[in-house]
């Protein structure tokens, strides 16, 4: 396939899959690298390699920048990676920039020399080191070998050493050639980094006579590994747990992260795994394994490394004996027990889910309470219920985890248990969403988001409820009931604050009817905002007009208005009527 046509290829494919998701394009690293610069009559011989970086394999039909000065000129890459072409040019400073401009697979790179200078000698280097380096061989060799056209020179070089994929090389020292051209310097292993493909690069600024000159080797730095395990005990019974700690090292002694170790055990077959782990920046790692799984008997156990790098060496730590003794039967009273425990939890559970104690409680107030009214405790009046009230998941259900997206029940009147017909619930969602109640009160929405919403339950003539729920349940929320209580009962119990001072006993609130705290408040006002607070209160409670929501901050007012009234009168009657001065 030619390059064309695989360009063609990878637009189409990129084209067709981009309507499905984000496509990532990852692409190699490049480096344009420069032959010692020819001079030929009338111009430039220029020539060089693109390969990539990691790999060091060429790069062909790459799409190559020159520019000299200001000319441009374009160029490509043969099979090979290289390229060579002749400009011609007059004078001696100059500029010269190459630079592959990348493609969908090739990242771009560039070299630049800001000062060329004709009138100077092209300078040849060459730099070599072993194919492979292992850190236990001791210093890295590294030659150098710095040339003219014809003879051999004397020039600094600098020397540069990292990653092949490493953004910057680090310098790693300055050396200069000798009269035969020739520099043998060693670098430490301490110096080389963690084991990988290493770049060795020589690289020589010139001097008045010689051209800039660049030149690098590729080296295989790998290392061997060195692997401990510690079992502390080895005779174990056949229910125990064996345990393993260890640390994984290279030969300098560092530790190696994030490599997997394994737990094998030897057996006629073969090796088994047992355990397998993952080590931790230090090094270190745990294995654990049952002594079951061993079996009864005597056992040979060691942990196992298999790198995933290819510059890391495979590694066993020395075997390890291991006994596990024989299977015990267990006693019969574990099984009792365990027994016992689960039919404590099951009935604790029922417990708590039928609640029985609160019926026998009700009732034992019920008999005791001494209510001055006469009357007992279950007989008083109190402010019904509102708001949600979950339904009761099936047994089944909450042994589960919540998986429930649904949202459904009823919406009634708090006072007459009557279902509301028309009721509006509302979801604050991205989206929002709601319901309408039919005629039986009944509402439901499906195929909720999960998280926790903020929900509101609204209906003609009655107090909006605010709660929250939360998706997915375990079934709590299917058959739920929201209780909204009436605008005038809301009225009437603001009412409360002030009216229930003034009957025979406080305690009569909740035994007497509505009709007769207001009568007996009525017999024992006297004009003013306690006067309008009653009748406003006897037109909202027993009229037949519903009243509306907005009301009950209009009653609020009154109540407020009223109280102030009352405590004003309070203390006229413990100063005496001399200091009291009535408003108009």
């Amino acid at each position: 396939m030619t390059r064309g046509a695989l360009m063609m290829g990878v637009l189409a494919a990129l084209t067709l899959t981009a309507r499905a998701a984000p496509v990532v394009s990852i692409r190699a690293r490049t480096e344009v690298s420069l032959d010692p610069i020819r001079r030929e009559a009338g111009g430039l011989r220029i020539s060089g390699l693109v390969r990539e970086r990691g790999s060091g394999l060429p790069v062909p039909l790459a799409t190559l920048r020159i520019d000299l000065d200001s000319e441009t000129t374009w160029v490509t890459t043969a099979a090979d990676g290289r390229f060579t072409e002749w400009l011609a040019v007059e004078g001696e400073d100059h500029r010269l920039a190459v630079e592959f401009i990348g493609d969908s697979q090739f990242d771009r790179s560039d070299t630049t020399l800001s000062q060329l200078d004709l009138s100077k000698n092209p300078l040849m280097l060459d730099v070599r080191a072993p194919a492979e380096h292992r850190r236990g061989d001791g210093p890295l060799p590294i030659s150098i070998f710095a040339s003219g056209e014809i003879d051999p020179v004397s020039v600094a070089v600098d020397v540069y050493i990292g990653l092949v994929d490493a953004p910057k090389l680090e310098l790693a020292l300055r050396v200069r050639t000798d009269d035969r051209g020739v520099a043998n310097v060693s670098i430490e292993p301490n110096r080389l980094g963690p084991p990988g493909s290493l770049r060795v690069v020589a690289d020589s600024s010139g001097d008045d006579d010689f051209d800039p000159a660049r030149a690098e080797a590729t080296v295989t730095w790998r290392s061997r590994a060195d692997l401990r395990l510690e079992i502390p005990e080895s005779d174990l019974a056949f229910d125990d747990r064996l345990v393993g700690r260890g640390r994984l090292t290279d030969d300098g002694g560092s530790g190696l992260a994030a490599q997997p170790v394994a737990l094998v055990v030897q057996r006629p077959d073969g090796p088994a795994t047992l355990d397998e782990a993952m080590t931790d920046e230090l090094g270190r790692f745990a294995l654990l394994a049952k002594a079951s799984e061993l079996g009864q008997g005597t056992h040979q156990v060691q942990a196992v490394f298999t790198p995933s790098s290819p510059y890391l060496d495979p590694a066993r730590s020395e075997p390890a004996q291991i006994t596990v003794a024989a299977r015990r039967p267990v006693p019969v009273g574990y099984s009792l027990a365990a027994l016992v425990a689960a039919i404590a939890a099951i009935l604790a559970f029922v417990g708590m889910r039928k609640k029985p104690w609160q019926k026998w409680l009700a009732r034992l107030r019920a008999r005791t309470a001494d209510d001055p009214s006469g009357l007992p405790a279950d007989r008083q009046r109190s402010e019904p219920h509102h708001g949600l009230a979950l339904a009761r998941p099936s047994l089944v259900s909450t042994l589960r985890r919540p998986h429930d997206r649904g949202f459904a029940g009823v919406i009634t009147s708090s006072v007459s248990g009557h279902m509301l017909d028309g009721a509006v619930l509302r979801l604050a969602l991205e989206t929002p969403r709601e319901a309408t109640t039919d005629g039986d009160g009944r509402f439901a929405l499906e195929e909720l988001p999960d998280g926790e919403h903020p929900a509101t339950a609204s209906a003609a003539g009655h107090v909006t409820e605010h709660f929250r729920i939360t998706i997915p349940h375990r079934g709590e929320l299917r058959g739920a009931r929201i209780d909204l209580m009436p605008v005038r009962e809301r009225i009437f119990s603001l009412y409360r604050q002030v009216a229930q001072p003034l009957l025979p006993n406080p305690e009569l609130w909740g035994v007497w009817s509505p009709r007769q705290i207001v009568d007996h408040v009525r017999q024992s006002r006297s004009p003013g905002p306690l006067d309008d607070l009653t009748d406003y209160v006897e037109e909202a409670y027993f009229s037949v007009r519903a009243p509306d929501e907005d009301e009950i901050s209009q009653a609020e007012e009154r109540v407020r208005a009223a109280a102030e009234h009352l405590s004003r009168v309070a203390r006229v009657d413990r100063r005496g009527p001399s200091e009291y001065s009535p408003g108009p």
